[in-house]
């Protein structure tokens, strides 16, 4: 009897052992942008594509919970302030926080939740649950790693295309002379890089 109940004690050490292990094989660590050195934009042709517009969000937060053993596990989350909207002409900015688009008052921010990473090659899908002007959709995007400096500075690059009727945006608004005068397809550029979070 005595063998036996050190045969088990000797399991339950070996089991916690390796319970312990694969925890920290796939321990994550917070990261967020560094946003001196990192863009949200967006791109809107205008007059079926004779021409387009850009503009870009000045303020926002990206975390990321990173996996660096596997990056499937890993989470990411953002929050965009809508408020913070520059297309370089102020009038232009001003309209878009109305009710004729973003309608700030009311919708004030802008979040993603990842909720699945998906390995593609030499890329990820990220897929999860977008939230703009009120509206939340499940979309995916693609995501690349661009290059690591360090531990903590990991670069990411994404580019994707979002209809803003389906959310709501400008979704009454028409041009006094034109037709089809703003796209409804906005193209959406992502470039940043990384920090350790603070805690």
């Amino acid at each position: 009897m005595q063998s036996f109940y050190k045969t088990l004690s000797a399991l339950l050490v070996l089991t916690m052992f390796i319970t312990s292990y694969k925890a920290d094989d796939t321990e994550t660590r917070p990261l967020t942008v560094e946003s001196n050195h990192s863009t949200v934009q967006f791109i809107v042709p205008i007059s079926n594509g004779i021409t387009r517009v850009t503009g870009k969000f000045n303020e926002y937060s990206i975390d990321i919970d990173y996996n660096d053993e596997d990056f499937t596990q890993s989470t990411i989350s953002a929050t965009i302030k809508v408020e913070s909207i520059d297309t370089g002409i102020d009038a232009r900015d001003d309209h878009l926080l109305t009710v004729d688009f973003f309608d700030v008052e009311q919708f004030p921010e802008i979040t993603f939740i990842s909720e699945e990473i998906i390995k593609k090659d030499d890329s990820f899908l990220i897929k999860g649950k977008f939230t703009m002007h009120g509206v939340s959709k499940t979309i995916e995007f693609p995501l690349i790693i661009t290059g690591k400096e360090g531990e903590n500075t990991i670069g990411f690059s994404s580019r994707l295309t979002l209809n803003r009727v389906d959310y709501g945006v400008g979704a009454d608004f028409k041009h006094s002379s034109m037709e089809n005068f703003l796209s409804e397809d906005i193209h959406v550029e992502i470039d940043f890089w990384t920090k350790k979070k603070k805690i």
